[in-house]
């Protein structure tokens, strides 16, 4: 038998002994059940994958990715041990051990060395973001563009979530780079879901994501790693009216952080009217 037949067989007998009380899911009453454990539109549902994919993941047609490894091993709870036998059976290393990348989840403290440069870069619209896309918090140009996902709560925060439904925004782009931003950001919430397949915030945003945009959805599945790209926007003020800016997101280690700036080329007009702003 080979790699993906044993790693489907793994994957039906992991499925078939998780109970849908233990995995989270509600039971429709007096719906009988068929199976024991979880059935596998169950599953798929838990870890963000079509039922499609999973069947042929199960039935040996397909091999899968490390992040859909990782995110089938958080949906079924299974302990290091298990997650282990089945990343191994689908050709690759054991999870991380190491707790900053896999074993908790996603960071969401404001390190020092990110709220230096939060408090230092003055001039410029920035915020932090964490690994999620989760806004965390904005310096005060940042708040005086309103620049959205900033004063809201839950999802309204974050990124992600606001670019795939298409949220209410003061900032706006052309359709080439609402696509490439869009690949990236998809791109790295799959990065994510690898370093931290328990969290169950990261889960259930994916999911959701998948629930309600097919680009999303598309792009996941696709499991395509864009090319490095340069994102510039407009961003609409009400007193000050429209700026086009170039977006750059800069990465704080140790805390997997995000700093997202928006800065407009030295000596333009734009760079001269963001001058003016308080803050």
């Amino acid at each position: 038998m080979g790699r993906d037949s044993d790693f489907g067989s793994i994957l039906r007998a992991f499925r078939a002994r998780l109970t849908p009380d233990a995995a989270g899911v509600p039971l429709v009453a007096p719906t009988p059940r068929r199976v024991p454990g979880l059935r596998r539109d169950e599953l798929a549902y838990l870890a963000g994958v079509s039922e499609e994919h999973l069947r042929r993941l199960e039935q040996g047609r397909r091999l899968p990715s490390a992040s859909v490894v990782d995110a089938l091993a958080a949906a079924l709870r299974l302990d290091r041990d298990d997650h282990e036998q089945l990343r191994l059976a689908a050709g690759f290393a054991a999870p991380d051990s190491r707790p900053e990348t896999g074993g908790g989840p996603v960071p969401q403290e404001i390190t020092p060395a990110a709220r230096r440069i939060l408090d230092r870069l003055t001039e410029v619209p920035t915020c932090l973001c964490d690994a999620a896309w989760n806004v965390l918090a904005g310096n005060p140009r940042w708040t005086a563009f309103n620049c959205g996902a900033g004063t809201g709560q839950g999802r309204d925060r974050n990124m992600a979530w606001r670019t795939f439904t298409d949220a209410p925004s003061t900032v706006f782009r052309s359709p080439g780079h609402l696509a490439g931003f869009r690949a990236a950001i998809a791109a790295d919430l799959r990065a994510a879901t690898r370093r931290y397949p328990a969290d169950p915030g990261l889960r259930d945003l994916v999911r959701d994501l998948r629930a309600v945009s097919a680009e999303f959805a598309g792009r996941w599945d696709a499991e395509h790693r864009p090319r490095p790209q340069t994102d510039r926007l407009t961003v609409d003020d009400l007193k000050l009216g429209s700026f086009t800016l170039d977006k750059d997101v800069l990465t704080v280690e140790p805390g997997d952080l995000r700093v997202v700036l928006f800065s407009a080329p030295a000596d333009s007009p734009d760079a001269d009217r963001l001058a003016t702003l308080t803050g």
